[in-house]
């Protein structure tokens, strides 16, 4: 300890801290979505458009809400929602459940990107979601994924769960 004297609580300075140990502690975490590091935003939830959609619609809809921002980027984010939605929320909600179904087994930005892109076949998902390169391996895992990628493109086109 330095010069602390008995019955006194230590302080940063007494602890010998310094401004390099602070800035430590408050390093922002490296983002690098193809490992799944997503810096501070890895606690956020990934929602697709359809889920961005509906959530904009109900906090419009709440009772006592001032209304929407009169403003470009509120307004352009409006219409892209709108424009770019490719699914109702009920088959949202499905395809969402189907992901989840197996625990630990896709991250929740991975599902929100295949229920947003809904690629075909595992080799396609890789290339547009690099994480999943894991599960191209020709093996039980690469099968349970293309079975995944079946059932959201199922849901999709049909509109409820295969």
């Amino acid at each position: 300890m330095v010069n602390q004297t008995p019955g006194s609580k230590p302080n940063a300075f007494s602890m010998g801290s310094s401004s390099t140990t602070r800035s430590r502690r408050h390093a922002i975490p490296e983002e690098d979505a193809t490992k799944l590091q997503f810096g501070e935003f890895a606690d956020g939830e990934a929602l697709t458009l359809t889920e961005v959609s509906t959530l904009l619609v109900a906090a419009r809809a709440a009772p006592n809400v001032p209304p929407a921002p009169d403003n470009k980027v509120y307004k352009s984010t409006t219409e892209y929602v709108n424009e770019f939605q490719n699914a109702s929320m009920e088959v949202s909600e499905s395809m969402r459940t189907a992901l989840m179904a197996r625990p630990g087994f896709l991250n929740k930005f991975e599902i929100a990107q295949i229920m947003y892109l809904r690629p075909e076949r595992v080799e396609v998902a890789v290339a547009l979601i690099p994480s999943l390169e894991r599960y191209s391996l020709g093996d039980e895992q690469e099968t349970i994924l293309q079975q995944l990628l079946d059932d959201v493109r199922g849901m999709a086109r049909y509109g409820v769960r295969p």
